[in-house]
């Protein structure tokens, strides 16, 4: 649990630090990258020892979702959130996006549209207009506490008449949001009204502070449970998001026979890689997460310190996730002209906010999950960057 240890990823062939130069014109051995979702710690040492194992066998056949999977899975949900999960509503696939990409097939029709809050991960909009389904982005509100609220009232005047899903982060990226109880009733009342499936992406559910509580959507609305699809996985809790693997839970059984059937005509079976690490992090992880979430939370105070105090800067305060979402709009400034000045003197590479859709322009996305001596040199450079803005 070394969180303050350095790793050298460059030349790992890690997207998020061997493609700074093809993507930011910067250069790898002086860029910080801050912009991909994977952390620069190594995973708990469950994982690590089973990969470890697996090697020592040397085989890699074909994995089924066995007992020891599926009860990890609702051992952690039940442990870790509350939430009573059956085994047989679990079903095992290639990320959350690919979830998502599924669910989509298996619930909606070409050319129905599909509803989502802007700014949102990015991700979620490219599946949305690939599928040949129309979008709709409602733009979430910042209240007075300078944090994202749902207007349902502007999103039921965006409606065109073909809606027939709605796709929640919950936790939201990237404005860090774990939506309270009354705010995912409402949300389930407005996709009732309307027909709508609900799609709940809540990978980042582990990743919560000590003051907040993720509640999962159908805990929150059991009623909703003939109209929703919950997505989770251990990819973004444990830093094992190459093993591309997610769970599926759907505990209406119509619901489940469309997403099966899709799963079938797809040939999508299980990871062995992906079963037998999620299981050991969830069987063995949950003492290094305690210990993240600290070491996390430290650097969350220290980015926002530093952040806040700029002029014309502010970050979104934080209740879940490792991913601070800055508003920069008060400087006038441009993204050319932030690449032109910020970026290139600074060489870090952040997340442009107008890739999250409607509302998202002005933003950057910060990714603060690496050592404090690298977060603290990121802060220094932003630091003397902007104050010469």
């Amino acid at each position: 649990m070394q969180f303050d240890k350095i790793h050298n990823r460059i030349g790992t062939n890690s997207e998020k630090w061997d493609s700074v130069d093809t993507l930011y014109g910067l250069s790898p051995d002086k860029a910080i990258p801050m912009w991909v979702a994977d952390m620069d710690f190594q995973a708990p040492e469950s994982v690590t020892n089973i990969i470890r194992d697996m090697a020592e066998r040397g085989i890699y056949g074909y994995a089924r979702e066995d007992d020891n999977y599926r009860q990890a899975i609702c051992g952690w949900m039940e442990r870790r959130h509350k939430w009573k999960v059956q085994p047989n509503s679990l079903f095992s696939v290639h990320g959350i996006v690919n979830a998502i990409a599924i669910a989509i097939q298996a619930y909606t029709k070409p050319r129905d549209s599909i509803i989502i809050f802007s700014p949102v991960y990015h991700a979620i909009s490219r599946v949305v207009k690939a599928s040949g389904r129309r979008l709709i982005e409602s733009p979430l509100v910042k209240g007075p506490t300078g944090k994202y609220t749902i207007d349902l009232e502007a999103t039921s005047n965006r409606l065109d008449g073909n809606e027939t899903m709605l796709i929640l982060c919950s936790p939201h990226n990237p404005g860090g949001r774990v939506w309270r109880q009354e705010e995912l009733e409402q949300v389930a009342l407005f996709a009732e009204r309307h027909n709508l499936m609900i799609i709940s992406d809540e990978i980042h559910h582990d990743l919560v502070y000590s003051d907040f509580t993720h509640i999962p959507f159908e805990k929150a609305v059991p009623s909703a449970q003939p109209f929703l699809v919950t997505l989770t996985s251990t990819t973004k809790t444990f830093n094992i998001a190459g093993m591309h693997t997610g769970n599926v839970i759907i505990s209406d059984e119509k619901l489940r026979a469309k997403f099966k059937k899709v799963l079938l005509e797809l040939a999508i079976s299980p990871s062995s890689f992906g079963i037998e690490m999620t299981t050991a992090a969830y069987n063995g992880g949950e003492e290094w997460l305690e210990r993240l979430l600290v070491y996390l939370n430290q650097n969350k105070t220290m980015f926002d310190s530093t952040i806040n105090k700029i002029k014309g800067l502010e970050s979104m305060p934080l209740e879940a996730t490792y991913l601070c979402w800055v508003d920069y709009r008060a400087l006038n400034m441009s993204l050319s002209d932030y690449k032109k000045k910020i970026e290139s003197e600074t060489q870090i590479a952040a997340s442009y906010g107008e890739t999250f859709g409607m509302g998202g322009d002005g933003h950057l996305r910060f990714n603060i999950a690496m050592p404090k001596k690298i977060l603290d040199s990121a802060l220094n450079r932003l630091k003397n960057a902007f104050l010469n803005v």
